[in-house]
């Protein structure tokens, strides 16, 4: 049973294989959809979901925010939602990044960078569903 649980985190993780290097620099946990969104922190209104797609395209929140090719007004709606936070004593930082078909290896490491950049941490991965 063991070895069947082990193959199947493993397997999840594959995907991700690439973004070891951003996981050493940055705070990365990758977690099951079900965890993200599990009832507890479905009511959660300072959560903030990052949607990439296979084209590279970005949405925070459903919301269009660019490309992963210029993470520019990402970056700075991130900074400027972060520092509204900071100035009512709200230290949430957390950010879902959503996976949503066959996201390249780098694009998804640019996107950690981009988050990363504007200080959101930890950063939440969704594993792949296999």
């Amino acid at each position: 049973m063991k070895k069947i649980l082990f193959a199947a985190i493993l397997a999840a993780s594959l995907p991700f294989v690439g973004c070891k290097d951003s996981v050493k620099n940055h705070p990365v946990q990758f977690v099951d959809r079900n965890t993200a969104f599990s009832l507890d922190n479905k009511s959660n209104p300072l959560r903030l979901v990052v949607e990439i797609n296979e084209n590279g395209e970005l949405r925070l929140n459903k919301i269009e925010t660019g490309t992963i090719e210029d993470t520019t007004f990402l970056s700075e709606k991130l900074k400027t939602i972060f520092a509204d936070r900071e100035k009512a004593s709200i230290s949430e930082r957390q950010i879902v990044i959503d996976p949503r078909g066959e996201v390249e290896e780098e694009d998804l490491e640019m996107l950690i960078e981009s988050l990363a950049g504007a200080n959101a941490e930890p950063i939440l991965i969704i594993k792949s569903d296999l």
